[in-house]
């Protein structure tokens, strides 16, 4: 996951904040104590957000104590403790981490993620025992994904859309009903090209720097100029994430929230625009 999934700080009250934290704590803790140490430090928003939704919507029983822990050695924050979508949630950023950090070493030859990726790939083979399910979908797509990469494919549907598949099987956790699950399916493929794509907008300098794959950089010119890619695509881009913001916010209308409602929404309504307004603006500052 990339952690793009956060809400908008400045509009949340700080129950909400402190909510947000507590699944953000829970799965960060759920790594250290399902998998190792090490996996703590791949912990994300998006994860959070995939724990918080789930727990919103199923009602689990949950437990929330006070903790301290190696950031905050100094002061207990509330940990969300005993649920299954922070433990879900966790499993899935484990898998999604390591992965991320293959790619990363495969692309850039970055020393470190390959270093990384050894140290997690142990919690990598935890979690496809745990749930080997969810573990075949991520990497069925991201195998799919790896060929349009070594196709050059050029159309940005076609590039994002196993992005856009994965998150639609994953965001849901197995208990769902049907019908929770069809819509979270909308949901998470809607998500799933939204953070492909605003991805894939942010990292043009770097992907040519590093010869990597871009679907933006092949469809609008790889002799260009990043600066000149990002203006000649920018309408284009700009028009599928408000598309994918909208099926996202016609698909969480449809759910039962029955607890951490303004929570959910401060980050659909709000949190996902704003983001998309940071990267698209500081991407065209460059």
């Amino acid at each position: 996951m990339f952690g793009y999934i956060e809400p908008l700080k400045p509009e949340l009250k700080i129950k909400d904040y402190a909510c947000f934290r507590s699944y953000y704590c829970g799965v960060c803790k759920a790594l250290g104590k399902r998998y190792n140490s090490f996996s703590r430090f791949t912990v994300t928003y998006d994860a959070a957000f995939l724990a918080l939704l789930n727990s919103s919507i199923g009602e689990y029983d949950e437990t929330i104590c006070f903790e301290k822990c190696i950031v905050n050695p100094f002061r207990s924050r509330p940990v969300v403790k005993d649920s299954w979508a922070v433990d879900y949630a966790a499993m899935i950023n484990v898998v999604m981490a390591y992965y991320k950090l293959i790619d990363n070493w495969r692309d850039d030859n970055n020393v470190f993620a390959l270093f990384a990726s050894r140290a997690i790939r142990s919690c990598k083979n935890k979690a496809k025992a745990a749930n080997p399910g969810a573990y075949k979908e991520v990497y069925e797509q991201l195998n799919r994904l790896h060929s349009i990469e070594n196709e050059g494919i050029r159309s940005i549907d076609h590039a994002s859309d196993p992005f856009g598949k994965m998150l639609s099987l994953l965001l849901s956790l197995p208990q769902q009903q049907r019908m929770t699950r069809r819509i979270l399916e909308w949901m998470g493929y809607n998500l799933g090209k939204w953070i492909y794509l605003l991805d894939a907008y942010s990292d043009i300098e770097n992907d040519i720097k590093s010869n990597s794959y871009n679907v933006l950089v092949l469809k609008y010119g790889k002799d260009r100029t990043p600066w000149r890619i990002r203006n000649d695509s920018r309408q284009e881009v700009e028009f599928v994430l408000k598309t994918c913001l909208a099926e996202i916010v016609k698909a969480y209308e449809l759910l039962d929230i029955k607890q951490n409602a303004e929570l959910l929404e401060n980050i659909i309504y709000l949190g996902l625009a704003n983001k998309t307004r940071t990267i698209l603006n500081e991407a065209f500052c460059y």
